[in-house]
């Protein structure tokens, strides 16, 4: 069973914390091409959320191509084009990038000493 968490007090709407999470299990490989999510209504119960919450996630997640509705039967996970993966490893790489400048900069670390960590640290990953 998948376990859901949505914050009604936080700043980024109940759809999009659901989308997100379905989302990167989904590109994580924790949720596999052909696997059953939620129903909408089970989701919404469980999230104490409206089903229309959970039907825009759903809505979102299956316009960008991660998820298909076959109506009786329920929602499930698409296989995962390569294009995809790649694109939120870049978003993940432009976000761990970002923090390293700002903790650099902090750090008083000029550009060519943080490279050089950074040339270190893919040579390490070889």
């Amino acid at each position: 069973m998948l376990n859901f968490a949505v914050s009604l007090q936080s700043s980024i709407p109940a759809y999009e914390q659901i989308k997100e999470q379905i989302k990167k299990r989904i590109i994580s490989g924790e949720l596999k091409d052909g696997e059953t999510l939620p129903s909408m209504r089970m989701l919404a119960r469980d999230l104490k959320v409206s089903i229309i919450t959970t039907t825009r996630a759903y809505a979102d997640l299956e316009n960008e191509g991660l998820i298909s509705t076959v109506q009786g039967r329920g929602c499930f996970v698409n296989a995962l084009p390569k294009e995809i993966v790649r694109k939120q490893y870049i978003n993940d790489i432009d976000a761990s990038l970002s923090n390293a400048v700002i903790k650099g900069k902090a750090a008083g670390l000029s550009l060519a000493e943080l490279l050089q960590k950074l040339e270190d640290k893919f040579n390490e990953c070889d």
